[in-house]
């Protein structure tokens, strides 16, 4: 019995990782690590409103509720707000952030940022 239930593990282990695998990869295609922030902004003159944070290594985008396309979902404008605030006290204090991001036309698209000690 025992051994029945490790092949079927086995299998569904096989399984998981086949599908998971026919899935697209994770949406942050690059990151950029340990970067102090230059300038945050942030215009409602666009759709619901964009987001872009300036590091030495280049501008990052988020636009609210709108895909930029190349299969890069849309963050929520909660999402956006706290990127925001996380940029913000970064330039403040004088921090480095994180940012995983996506190459879409050009642009680097954010996928998740993340204050660093």
């Amino acid at each position: 019995m025992w051994k029945r239930i490790g092949k079927l593990n086995l299998f569904g282990l096989l399984g998981l990782t086949l599908l998971l695998g026919a899935l697209p990869a994770s949406a942050a295609e690059a990151a950029v690590d340990r970067q102090y922030v230059n300038t945050v902004g942030y215009s409602a003159e666009y759709a619901e409103g964009q987001l872009g944070v300036t590091l030495p290594t280049g501008d990052y985008w988020a636009d609210i509720g709108i895909s930029p396309g190349c299969n890069i979902p849309a963050p929520n404008a909660e999402t956006v707000r706290n990127w925001q605030s996380l940029a913000q006290s970064a330039l403040l204090s004088g921090k480095p952030v994180s940012i995983g991001y996506s190459d879409c036309a050009g642009y680097h698209y954010i996928q998740w940022l993340g204050l660093n000690a």
